[in-house]
Order: structure tokens, then C-alpha cells, then sequence
């Protein structure tokens, strides 16, 4: 079998409206779906959620979140993906959608600096807007699966909110033994 490594860490989130972030993240595998276990998990945790960190104006949120993750698989189908959702703390205790984002993990070995954009439905309605403009209540998806699903992402209406950073180091082994040659992200 092939084996994937993926180790590293959630940098930070920046650029965001809100101060106080936190990150709610997880690697998918198999395009998500349950009935195909084309990769397993080894070690490692494949979902988590960060501390919050309460960032300066024009400074990022520092997470520095650990990700160390071994998979084993004989295929490329279903290459693992990072989805994150980014929330806001506010004073008054609520919880608050920042954004939403997702990135192909590289399929390469190499050491990668990604920074993933994320988004935000856009308000549909006047209250809407009025709800997210005097109570941050941001619209929210009903189905997160969207947000990394080709199907149905091109329907949304979307604004800009931030971009998440990740420092990733990956390593494979035994791909070349399943017809899968790659090049070194330095080469």
C-alpha cells in the first residue's frame, strides 16, 4: 500500500471583520463518501477546532494548530482535501460564521505554505442584511459538504471574508509501486 504524511499546522486566520476567531477544520477523504474506503487513516486526527484568539487590528490570529496525519491507500482517487469553517467569538459570547474554505492537500512531496480563501453566503433578503449588519448573524449553509462539493457550489451567492494559513510538510511512499510517479515540489 501507498502511505500519505501530511504534518504540520493551522497557522492562523487574516483578514477577517471579526478580532476573536476560531477554526473548525477537517481532512476529507474518499470525496466523502462513507461506502468507499479507498483511504485509511492510520494515525493522526482527521477533524478538530482550534483555540480562540483574540488577534490587534491588521494582525492575524495566531492558531498554530498541529496537524499530523498518516493515511494508507492504493489509489489517488479521493486525494485528501482541508475544509475548514472560520468562527467569530464575539462580546457578548455568540458564536458567528467568519467564513468558509477548503484546499487540495498537495500531491507532491514538498514543504507548502497554502493560504486558503474563504467565503461567506451572501444575505438574500432585507432582513438578512439587516441581521448581519446590527447582530452578525451571517447566513449559514444548511449543508457544509458544499463547501468542498463541486455539484452545487457553483449555485451559492458568496462574499469574501478571509484567508486561513497553513504550513504543511508532505510525504509520500510506495505510490511508484501503484503507477503513480511524482516530482518534488523543488524540482
Amino acid at each position: 500500500m501507498a502511505e500519505l504524511h501530511v504534518v504540520g499546522c493551522i497557522e492562523g486566520g487574516e483578514n477577517f471583520d471579526e478580532p476573536a476567531l476560531f477554526c473548525k477544520w477537517s481532512v476529507i477523504t474518499d470525496d466523502g463518501r462513507h461506502d468507499a474506503k479507498r483511504w485509511n487513516l492510520l494515525e493522526g486526527v482527521a477533524s478538530g477546532q482550534t483555540q480562540v484568539d483574540i488577534a490587534k487590528e491588521g494582525y492575524m490570529s495566531v492558531w498554530s494548530f498541529p496537524l499530523d496525519l498518516h493515511y494508507s491507500t492504493t489509489t489517488i482517487h479521493g486525494w485528501p482535501k482541508f475544509s475548514c469553517e472560520v468562527w467569530a467569538h464575539d462580546q457578548f459570547g455568540r458564536n458567528l460564521l467568519a467564513g468558509y474554505g477548503f484546499c487540495h492537500i498537495p500531491t507532491t512531496p514538498g514543504i507548502y505554505e497554502l493560504s486558503v480563501c474563504t467565503w461567506r453566503p451572501k444575505p438574500q433578503s432585507w432582513l438578512e442584511l439587516v441581521n448581519g449588519w446590527f447582530l452578525g448573524a451571517y447566513p449559514q449553509l444548511k449543508n457544509p459538504d458544499v463547501v468542498w462539493r463541486q455539484e452545487d457550489r457553483y449555485r451559492l451567492s458568496t462574499v469574501a471574508s478571509g484567508q486561513v494559513r497553513l504550513r504543511v510538510s508532505v510525504l509520500t511512499m510506495g505510490f511508484e509501486k501503484h503507477g503513480v510517479i511524482s516530482q518534488s515540489s523543488e524540482d
